[in-house]
C-alpha cells in the first residue's frame, strides 16, 4: 500500500496497483462488504498494466483466499513485476523481481434493510518482500485499515469504501499517511454478464500532498459455473498520476 518515505505520489499510485488484487471484487480496487465463506477458496490472478508518462509498470499477481469463519476470510497477494522504461532514462527504469507481500483480512460486521446492505472492514499487512532499491517494493511494513459497505437494490450493487493507509507503519510520522475514499458500481446484465466500475482518491493526511483520482470501468464474463473473467480499462487525474491502467484478470471458485 505504500512507498518509501519521502518519495512521489507516483509510487504511492503504483502501489495501489500492486496491491488491487487483495484488495477487493477483483480487479476492482473498492472492495465490497462480503467474504468468502468459511471452508471455501477463491484464487484470483491476472495481468495488470500502468502506462506513466516515463515508463510502463506490468504486474502478475496470485491472490489466494480462503474463508476462515462464517464472517471472516484470509488471503494473501504476492506478484512479479517489471517496468519498460521509454526516452533517454530507460535502463534505469526497466528493472523486475517480485513485488510486496500483502496478507489481509476481512471480516463481515452484519446485514441490514433486509439483508440488502452489509458492512465489513479490512485490515491488510504488507509485508517488505520486494526490493526498495529497485522500486518494486516498500523497503518497510505498512498496514491499512478499510470500512466497507454494499447495498444491493435488484440487480444493481454499490459498495462505498473509507480507509486509511499507514505507510512505515514502524516510524510513526503519520506526514505520508493517506485517506482512501470511493465507491463502486456492479451490475448483472444477464446469466453471464457484469457490468462494474468505480471512481475513487488517495487524499494526503496532511497538507501538501498531492491528491489522486482514480475512474475505472469494464466488463466481467462468467466462462463456468466456477470462473470469472474480468477486463477493466481507466484513468486517474492528479501529479505523477497514471495516464492509463488497465486489467485482465481471472477469478476461480475452489
Amino acid at each position: 500500500m505504500g512507498r518509501v518515505r519521502g518519495t512521489s505520489v507516483a509510487l504511492v499510485v503504483a502501489a495501489l496497483v500492486l496491491a488491487r488484487s487483495a484488495l477487493a471484487v477483483v480487479p476492482l480496487t473498492i472492495d465490497d462488504a462480503d467474504a468468502v465463506d468459511w471452508g471455501q477458496y477463491q484464487l484470483n490472478a491476472g495481468w495488470q498494466l500502468q502506462h506513466m508518462p516515463s515508463a510502463d509498470l506490468h504486474l502478475l499477481p496470485v491472490n489466494p483466499v480462503v474463508g476462515i469463519s462464517s464472517h471472516g476470510e484470509l488471503g494473501a497477494t504476492l506478484g512479479y513485476a517489471w517496468r519498460d522504461g521509454r526516452g533517454a532514462t530507460r535502463s534505469m527504469d526497466d528493472v523486475d523481481g517480485i513485488t510486496d507481500l500483502a496478507i489481509r483480512t476481512k471480516w463481515e460486521l452484519g446485514t441490514h434493510a433486509d439483508d440488502r446492505l452489509n458492512l465489513s472492514i479490512a485490515v491488510e499487512l504488507d509485508v517488505p518482500t520486494g526490493s526498495a532499491h529497485r522500486g518494486l517494493g516498500t523497503g518497510h511494513v505498512d498496514v491499512g485499515g478499510v470500512f466497507i459497505a454494499t447495498r444491493t437494490w435488484g440487480s444493481t450493487s454499490c459498495d462505498w469504501n473509507v480507509g486509511y493507509l499507514v505507510f512505515d507503519a514502524g516510524n510513526g510520522v503519520i506526514s505520508d499517511d493517506a485517506w482512501l475514499v470511493g465507491q463502486a458500481v456492479r451490475h448483472q446484465l444477464n446469466d453471464q454478464w457484469i457490468v462494474i466500475g468505480e471512481a475513487y482518491g488517495v487524499l494526503p493526511h496532511t497538507d501538501g500532498g498531492a491528491h489522486t483520482g482514480f475512474f475505472d470501468a469494464g466488463l466481467q464474463f462468467q466462462l463456468t459455473e466456477h470462473a470469472l473473467l474480468s477486463v477493466l480499462v481507466g484513468t486517474a487525474v492528479g501529479r505523477d498520476s497514471p495516464d492509463f491502467n488497465s486489467t485482465l484478470s481471472v477469478t476461480i471458485d475452489l
